[in-house]
């Protein structure tokens, strides 16, 4: 099972995220930003986002999507308005 964690503040902005492709693996940090206040939330990968853990430069894209169109609210992913 794919674990995806988002590091953002308290108004949902994203600062980064970290993918580990399996329960056991440790998370791989993508993208972040020392931030006083930054929190870390494991959120549901959205429908329609593949993360393949076989191809890195594909999950770099698709996370980078994630944090441009994304934000945290109540603990899951919402697209940004």
């Amino acid at each position: 099972m794919m674990k995806l964690f988002a590091y953002h503040d308290s108004s949902g902005n994203i600062a980064g995220l970290a993918f580990s492709p399996t329960d056991d693996a440790i998370p791989a940090e993508v993208t972040t930003e020392r931030q006083p206040g930054i929190r870390a939330t494991e959120v549901q990968i959205p429908t329609g986002v593949t993360l393949n853990p076989d191809d890195p430069q594909s999950v770099y894209q698709e996370l980078g999507k994630l944090v441009a169109d994304y934000r945290v609210e109540q603990g899951s992913l919402a697209k940004k308005t």
